[in-house]
């Protein structure tokens, strides 16, 4: 079996976590616009559902992903550990 260095897989963790909370927020950012335009053309009911989707998104990809999931990986390599 290969054995891999412990910084490479945690490299290859924090770039997929960095990937996700990434996708995560550009399909909350195309949500809340798909939301907004909606909400304005006169459907209520789409434009309410597709906000609150688009938040939910926003914060998988921001607050999950980004600061308790990224943000420490992040600063553990920093910190050689």
């Amino acid at each position: 079996m290969v054995d891999v260095p412990a910084v490479a897989v945690e490299l290859i963790e924090l770039l997929a976590v960095v990937a996700g909370a990434g996708a995560a927020s550009a399909i909350g950012v195309l949500l809340e616009r798909f939301g907004l335009t909606a909400a304005t053309a006169g459907d209520l009911a789409l434009g309410a559902w597709a906000v609150g989707m688009g938040l939910l998104a926003l914060y998988v990809g921001v607050v999950a992903l980004g600061y308790e999931q990224a943000l420490p990986r992040l600063q553990r390599l920093a910190a050689g550990e």
